[in-house]
This record gives C-alpha cells, sequence and structure tokens, in this order.
C-alpha cells in the first residue's frame, strides 16, 4: 500500500473518468496583438454578447502553446476562450520545445506574459474580468500555482494537472489573500513528474497554510502512461471552473465512466 493510499483511508469521494484524449482538434483563431508565440481558441459558436470566462493555459515542459489544441477538446469546446502563451526558456535538445524557468527572474517574465495575454485577449474578444482562470499541465502547472497565489485577488481559480507545488522563494508572501484563491491540484498514479511524495507535500502545505486547495489523484493500471495529461482530470476541471463560474459547488465526477477512477482528497 502506498503512502498515498493510506492517506486517502480518511477521505471517503472517489470519481470514475475518461482515460483517452480526443484527438487534436482545429483550434479557432482571431488576430490579437503580442509581441511573442502564443495560441488562441475561441469556443463553437462563440457569441459576443456573452461574457466568457478566460482560461490561460501554460503548458509543460518540452512542449509550446501547441498543446492547447490537445488540451481543449477534453476540457470544453463551448465554455471557455482560453490563450496559451509560449514558455520564456527553450528546452535543452529539443527544437520548438520550451519550458518555464524556475528562478524569480523566469516567474516575473512568466507573470508578463500571463497578463499581457489577459489584456491581448480581452481587447478583443468578450471576457468576464471575474473569471479569469490560470491552468496549466506540468511545470505549466507549477508556475500557474505561483502566478496564482502572488495574484489571488485578481483570479477566479488556479487549475494544476501533474504539476508540483511551486518552492520558489516567496510563493507565500501573501498567503493571507493566498487564501482566498481555489485551486484544483491533479496528480496522476505513476508520474514521474509529479510524484505522490510531491502531493503528499502539497497536500501539507496547503493544509499548513490554510490554503484552499482541492486534491485529486487520477489512478490507472497502466503507470507507463502516468506522465501523459489526463481527459478524465480535464473533465474534473471544467467542472471545478464551471462551478466557480455558476457559483454552485459542483461535484467533480465526470458523467461517463471508464475502468480508471479519480480519488478526490480533503482536509479533516
Amino acid at each position: 500500500m502506498s503512502r498515498l493510499t493510506m492517506l486517502h483511508e480518511s477521505f471517503n469521494q472517489k470519481y470514475s473518468s475518461i482515460a483517452t484524449l480526443p484527438r487534436r482538434a482545429p483550434v479557432p483563431e482571431r488576430s490579437i496583438e503580442l509581441e511573442f508565440p502564443y495560441r488562441l481558441f475561441v469556443p463553437e459558436n462563440y457569441e459576443p454578447g456573452y461574457a466568457y470566462p478566460l482560461v490561460v493555459w501554460l503548458h509543460s515542459d518540452a512542449s509550446s502553446e501547441m498543446e492547447l489544441d490537445h488540451v481543449m477538446p477534453a476540457l470544453s469546446l463551448r465554455n471557455y476562450i482560453a490563450i496559451a502563451p509560449r514558455a520564456n526558456v527553450k528546452s535543452r535538445g529539443s527544437q520548438r520545445r520550451y519550458r518555464w524557468g524556475t528562478t524569480l527572474t523566469d516567474c516575473a517574465v512568466a507573470e508578463d506574459l500571463v497578463w499581457d495575454s489577459v489584456q491581448a485577449a480581452m481587447d478583443v474578444l468578450s471576457i468576464h474580468s471575474d473569471r479569469i482562470f490560470l491552468a496549466g499541465f506540468g511545470g505549466g502547472g507549477t508556475m500557474a500555482q505561483w502566478i496564482g497565489l502572488k495574484y489571488a485577488s485578481q483570479l477566479a481559480g488556479v487549475v494544476s494537472l501533474t504539476g508540483e507545488f511551486p518552492m520558489t522563494s516567496r510563493v507565500l508572501s501573501n498567503w493571507k489573500i493566498a487564501r482566498s484563491l481555489k485551486v484544483l491540484f491533479a496528480q496522476r498514479q505513476g508520474s514521474t513528474i509529479c510524484s505522490e511524495d510531491d502531493m503528499m507535500r502539497a497536500v501539507k502545505l496547503a493544509h499548513q497554510s490554510g490554503l484552499d486547495y482541492r486534491f485529486l489523484q487520477a489512478q490507472s493500471e497502466d503507470d507507463t502512461e502516468g506522465n501523459e495529461l489526463d481527459a478524465g482530470m480535464l473533465q474534473a476541471a471544467n467542472r471545478f471552473m464551471m462551478g466557480i463560474v455558476t457559483g454552485t459547488d459542483l461535484s467533480l465526477s465526470p458523467e461517463t465512466s471508464c475502468d480508471r477512477e479519480i480519488v478526490e482528497f480533503g482536509f479533516n
């Protein structure tokens, strides 16, 4: 029995998930002016008179802004406008692949990329200013937490999928305000990006700091796929964000079940 399995014996909510990401779907583009590469998603049947939630997607390490193409079909094709800036550091040995740095300077650059993306999207599309979400995968999930905890009052919520809790200095410098931020922290069983120990560390830190974190673990019999982005986690992320948008405490359980499950953790 793993340490994480022993940890969740005190919790009792279990959810099923869809295992496989949909195939890549075309991402509609609108012209916005930014000085860095980005990917923009405009929802199906876009209505200019409706103020949409905005998701700023921070891609994983050794990836790029094109990751958004794989994310939105599983997250939602109708609920959000989304924009994905390219990370600021080029991955070693990989052409057209980038990662988020970990220094304070790198974090400051990432902050600028995020807020420039938000402003540019709001300039040309109908976006609700109180429904701005940061979300990311792997290193992007870690960066989303870092920025979110710093600017909690300006965000509706944060989603981190298989991203460690940020250990950069001063991550909780605004911890009193950070307590108001709703965060979904999801980890996949067998992941080498965010291990069970990493998740337990995040559970402990969030509990000690009084942060409003919800924890999920996507379970799978095939641990060799542990580093892949899980569709069930994206479905849970959609329900998490829509719960915030509608002011409803939605269950994170996907509507369709299969042979994988998602376990939600909470504090005693």
